[in-house]
């Protein structure tokens, strides 16, 4: 059973996301490897593990899938946009308490698929709103905190944009090839 996955984003030299040639691989499914540093395919790799047990478990015995995972990621971008919008209600309302949680809360989902910047930028929305800048090592005021909140939720929510936008390529792809 021989498939060809391609891979977005790299080029036959191994160039940057964008550009226009396509590397492809024979008999493996090896997710896309991703050299802007969006995604963890180390992480996400283990993710796309989950649908080859998937389709050993497949009755028909056609495998080949990523319904599994894409279920996994799709319950994620409905995840992240409605903790966006609550992120956003909680600044309206200068809860910094609330912040720190839906921070963490977000930063466990993009974790587990390996969404390393939103993971990262919400890992420091955690703690501005517990009014720390761990890179300054430095205790905030509601102010700071506020303000530092703001300009990175316009900063997470274009990473998350790229990432959503980068895996829903790699399934649209991943659809075409079958």
């Amino acid at each position: 059973m021989s498939s060809e996955h391609k891979i977005p984003g790299k080029s036959e030299q191994g160039g940057k996301a964008g550009a226009p040639a396509e590397r492809t691989h024979k008999d493996k499914k090896e997710p896309p490897r991703d050299p802007e540093g969006i995604i963890d395919m180390d992480i996400l790799g283990q993710v796309f593990e989950m649908d080859e047990l998937e389709d050993e478990d497949d009755e028909d015995g056609a495998g080949g899938g990523h319904e599994f995972s894409k279920g996994i990621v799709w319950n994620y971008f409905e995840q992240a946009e409605s903790t966006f919008e609550k992120m956003y209600a909680a600044l309206q309302s200068k809860d910094l308490p609330q912040l720190s949680s839906l921070g963490h809360f977000l930063k466990g989902s993009s974790a587990a698929l390996g969404v390393s910047k939103v993971k990262d930028s919400c890992e420091k929305m955690q703690h501005y709103g517990n009014l720390r800048d761990e890179e300054a090592a430095k205790t905030l005021s509601d102010a700071e905190a506020l303000q530092k909140i703001k300009e990175l939720l316009v900063e997470v929510e274009e990473e998350y944009e790229e990432a959503a936008e980068w895996l829903k390529r790699y399934y649209r792809e991943q659809e075409e090839d079958q």
